[in-house]
């Protein structure tokens, strides 16, 4: 289905500011970025000067430092599959609005103006080298969370839990947000039992309804998936039930 962006419906609560430093551009908050350079995407620099407080694996290289009396999460666009073992980390791209980083950047920053519980966005940079790119993006971190994933293998979720997490993932499909990759990895609890969405690449607004049934069906494939690698993670098919109760009572 095709996608189509609905973004002249938002308000915008946070301002961008563009800036090319030599051969890479950056989209940025001035508020939170108030002077972008180039060594804020670079984890090496970083852990050099002893910011950097953690490092994940997931659809990229991401590690996590402080800046600003804050944590950042700064993710380096990586390739998967067999194109990945050629390029890496490089992508085709001409148009730099039409790029990864550049995408989830403003996509983020629409999803935050509407009130959607995800990370707010500080920056992206793209670096441009003729037909091709690379790409980082820094998101503020989300504190004391653990993926869904992760608290499923040692903890039960009472049906308060699992209603919360099915209406979160309705308003995101109220909204109009189609997200590409639906986990139990990318949904986030914190210690005070607020529930977030994270990883936004190749996601976008998208219209119509169709694709939300297949949106669930992914995110029940992918709890059943961890199920099927370990007999002691907690969900089954009486947690999906709950889920889709929590899921079937927002309205928006």
């Amino acid at each position: 289905m095709k996608s189509v962006y609905v973004s002249k419906t938002i308000k915008y609560r946070m301002q961008n500011k563009t800036v090319k430093i030599n051969d890479r551009w950056i989209v940025y908050d001035p508020e939170l970025m108030p002077q972008p350079e180039a060594e804020l995407f670079c984890c090496e620099i970083l852990d050099e000067k002893g910011l950097v407080t953690g490092r994940a694996e997931g659809r990229g290289e991401t590690c996590f430092y402080r800046q600003r009396n804050k944590q950042w999460a700064l993710r380096h666009y990586l390739r998967g599959g067999l194109v990945g073992k050629v390029l890496h980390d490089q992508y085709f791209g001409l148009r730099l609005k039409k790029t990864r980083a550049w995408q989830e950047w403003h996509l983020l920053n629409e999803m935050q103006s509407m009130g959607l519980p995800v990370p707010r966005p500080v920056a992206a940079s793209v670096i441009k080298n003729g037909l091709f790119y690379r790409a980082d993006l820094i998101t503020e971190y989300l504190e004391n969370t653990k993926t869904l994933s992760d608290l499923l293998e040692s903890n039960q979720l009472d049906d308060a839990q699992w209603e919360k997490i099915g209406v979160l993932v309705k308003r995101f499909h109220v909204a109009s947000v189609y997200h590409s990759d639906l986990n139990a990895r990318n949904i986030l609890i914190d210690e005070q039992q607020e529930v977030y969405l994270i990883d936004f690449d190749k996601c976008c607004f998208r219209a119509g309804d169709e694709w939300k049934n297949k949106n669930l069906d992914r995110l029940k494939r992918s709890l059943l998936k961890f199920k099927s690698k370990n007999d002691n993670f907690n969900f089954s098919e009486s947690s999906w039930g709950v889920f889709m109760t929590g899921y079937d009572s927002f309205r928006g």
